[in-house]
């Protein structure tokens, strides 16, 4: 669906700008905020026409730490519109809409586009910033290491194929026959599965009693017994199967701008925890048994609103006006943040609708012809740059503009004019 435009001039609205515009237009700060930051980021940035307060306005910012080689761009079209307006890489973000500026932190949602491998589900926040396609592939798998502990019939056990993680009981007799009832399979807390029908009939065989221990006893559930050699075998054990993991390949196609990137991680079979490493940690990739060859694609999208870090540290009111100011405290962006790319980017709409796919029905604009052309600054060098400065030389009447609307709202979205200074305060 569309989100709609609504009038203009909504009461809300009104009374928040006439509110601010009683204390002089500018807000100071937020809540925790220190009163003077040590170094912060002046950002202006000017319109054709006068700002609409219905429409929406992003300051968008990526402190990924790569030196622009990814950035925030916006989103063309359809079918997966995430936000509404942006992707790429974006850490951060100003919006300006009915009458008010807000600081954001983006997160993004998995979405498993393609299962295959033994990749299930996914679910969480991922620890990164980028959006965009994860092609999975399993490789080569380490099945998990097999120890047995107790006296009885059992010396060894090869695993040739279980990857459920877990614990197998049994008992057997003197002559190294099982005790009737007495063989059970506890599944792990990491990487362990109740057992498949066919496995669960192999230990139902051995439960009946009076069943000698043979090799492939288990074979059915992929394990490989060496037995004692006597002469007495009675005793009760315990063969305990370690967690099955693989290597895996993730080749990663970010959405908008940026080259395709190929790295290797380890990925457990049987999961359903969040991870802490593997392809894309931070989320939940649940797995059941893994097959090597097999890919799975998880896709990861900007999601609808991000988490709220307040207001920046001043902003003024358009009211009436062209021209959007804020100031942000780099230090509430994040600890030690080296390098800010940045890019604005003003649509009339925010659209969600996946039957909306042609970027000519959606009016929106961001820096360059196509709005991909964001910029990076480094927040060690105190200095102004400004719109046509040799970083990005922005016009009026972009092809992004090309929407169906009429001319007073590409106006309002169509940008002009910017300048970001970095600046110290104290």
């Amino acid at each position: 669906m569309r989100r709609p435009i609504g009038p203009t001039a909504l009461l809300l609205a009104a009374a928040v700008i006439a509110s601010a515009a009683a204390i002089s237009g500018c807000a100071r700060g937020g809540e925790g905020q220190q009163v003077v930051p040590e170094v912060v980021l002046e950002i202006t940035v000017t319109f054709a026409g006068p700002i609409e307060d219905a429409f929406y306005y992003f300051f968008a910012l990526d402190i990924d730490g790569d030196f622009g080689a990814d950035g925030p761009v916006p989103v063309v079209a359809g079918p997966d519109w995430g936000n509404g307006w942006g992707t790429g890489s974006i850490t951060h973000y100003v919006e300006y809409h009915q009458g008010r500026y807000e600081l954001f932190a983006v997160t993004l949602s998995p979405d498993l586009v393609t299962p295959g491998g033994g990749i299930l589900d996914v679910s969480g926040v991922p620890d990164t910033t980028d959006a965009g396609v994860h092609a999975i592939t399993i490789g080569q798998l380490s099945l998990g290491a097999v120890t047995v502990t107790g006296e009885g019939a059992v010396a060894s056990v090869a695993n040739n194929g279980l990857q459920a993680a877990g614990t197998l009981r049994l008992q057997t007799n003197a002559a190294g026959e099982v005790v009737a009832g007495s063989v059970t399979w506890t599944p792990a807390a990491d990487g362990g599965r109740a057992l498949t029908a066919t496995e669960q009939a192999a230990i139902d065989a051995l439960n009946t009693g009076g069943v000698q221990l043979a090799q492939d006893s288990l074979a059915e559930l992929g394990l490989s017994l060496t037995l004692s050699a006597g002469p007495d075998l009675s005793g009760t054990q315990e063969i305990v199967v370690a967690q099955t993991t693989a290597v895996v390949t993730d080749v990663f196609t970010p959405e908008g701008v940026g080259q395709s990137r190929s790295s290797q991680a380890i990925l457990p079979a049987n999961n359903d925890a969040e991870l802490a490493a593997g392809p894309i940690p931070g989320m939940t990739i649940v797995t059941g048994d893994l097959v090597p060859g097999e890919t799975a694609r998880i896709r990861l999208l900007p999601n609808a609103v991000g988490d709220s870090l307040g207001f920046p540290f001043e902003s003024v009111l358009p009211q009436g006006g062209r021209t959007l100011r804020a100031t942000l405290d780099v230090s509430r962006l994040g600890d030690e943040v080296e390098d800010i790319s940045i890019n604005f980017i003003a649509t009339n709409e925010l659209i969600f609708d996946p039957t909306v796919v042609s970027p000519e029905e959606n009016t929106y604009d961001a820096l360059g012809r196509l709005g991909n052309d964001f910029f990076t600054i480094v927040t060690d060098e105190f200095r102004t740059v400004t719109d046509g400065d040799g970083l990005v030389d922005e016009e009026t009447g972009d092809p992004t503009l090309d929407g169906p609307e009429p001319q007073q709202v590409r106006d309002a979205v169509d940008i002009v004019d910017w300048s970001v200074t970095v600046r110290r305060l104290r």
